[in-house]
């Protein structure tokens, strides 16, 4: 898989030695708070190795990157596209960033907007998006920043200290993103 290249950060591909940084992050309930439902349950060694493992095999139904330093290739983090259709030319994201130290600096807008280059110049996506709970305000800046239009809201779809909240649904199209982006969007780097 190419490593997609920014100022700041790059998309990489999985590592056997992410295990240690994944670890980190998993049964962090401030990390995993507003993460899918897979989180409820304490999540083992086991289960991070197996998600590793599947990680680190190919697939032609996701495309599955590391947020990484630019500098020294460090694990910052998650960003995979997933759910792909290639009728529709849809992909859904989810992201985590695994380090409150690493939240709030701009990391995921960057992965973001990489990963829409990717998506769009490179696999052809016609449509990216991603679902967000809507009590999340800084996912939501982040989300917002990086393109991406809240279109509608699942209502009740989340369950989050003790009560239901709503899941927001939010995409970005591929001429959004080329006219937001115009000849910039020709500047992605990708390395082998």
């Amino acid at each position: 898989m190419p490593r997609v290249l920014g100022e700041h950060i790059m998309l990489r591909e999985y590592q056997a030695e992410d295990i240690g940084s994944i670890r980190s992050w998993v049964n962090d309930a401030e990390t995993t708070r507003f993460l899918s439902t897979r989180f409820w349950p304490a999540q083992t060694m086991v289960d991070s190795e197996e998600f590793l493992q599947h990680m680190l095999q190919s697939s032609h139904n996701a495309y599955n990157f590391v947020i990484a330093s630019i500098e020294d290739g460090r694990y910052l983090g998650q960003l995979d596209m997933f759910r792909l259709d290639w009728r529709l030319r849809c992909g859904e994201l989810g992201m985590v960033i695994a380090s409150a130290d690493d939240r709030g600096r701009g990391v995921g807008t960057e992965a973001l907007q990489l990963m829409q280059r990717f998506g769009f110049l490179t696999a052809g996506m016609e449509r990216i998006e991603l679902e967000v709970e809507m009590g999340n305000a800084a996912a939501l800046r982040c989300y917002q920043k990086a393109g991406f239009m809240l279109e509608g809201v699942k209502r009740h779809a989340y369950y989050r200290d003790g009560q239901f909240t709503d899941i927001g649904i939010m995409s970005v199209l591929s001429d959004e993103w080329r006219q937001r982006n115009g000849a910039a969007s020709s500047d992605t780097k990708v390395s082998v």
